[in-house]
């Protein structure tokens, strides 16, 4: 038997509920959910673990998966969104502060270049907290 690795993305939605799912292929489908990043990982490992032993029942085939979690930017702005001042990012990033309050909602997807621009930012952002003596 071998261990899978699959990535498993984490979104959030404009009402700060989380989700997690994966592309990678699986012989079942499977998703989490929860009101925190933490509930809907918890799920979605847990709903895996309910299908895995059903399909095993099933076809008698044992499945076994690590997952990698990945937040995207909804899921990222979320999460921090008490630290991080959309102006202060808007202001490292170039992105304007209704963009990213798009983006930090759900109701938009920044393309890659737009997602690297964010995290660089957030970098930088961390980089000049880290410089105060």
């Amino acid at each position: 038997m071998t261990t899978k690795k699959a990535t498993a993305h984490i979104e959030c939605n404009k009402n700060g509920f989380y989700s997690v799912y994966t592309n990678d292929e699986f012989p079942f489908g499977f998703f989490g959910e929860g009101k925190t990043k933490e509930e809907a990982m918890e799920d979605f490992v847990e709903t895996f673990k309910a299908f895995r032993d059903d399909h095993q029942k099933q076809t008698g085939e044992y499945v076994e998966a690590e997952f990698y979690f990945v937040m995207d930017i909804s899921a990222l702005l979320q999460e921090f969104k008490d630290i991080i001042n959309l102006r202060a990012l808007s202001d490292v990033t170039g992105i304007s502060k209704v963009m990213l309050s798009q983006y930090a909602c759900g109701t938009r997807h920044p393309k890659p270049a737009q997602r690297q621009r964010i995290i660089n930012g957030i970098h930088e952002m961390g980089r000049k907290c880290l410089a105060v003596q």
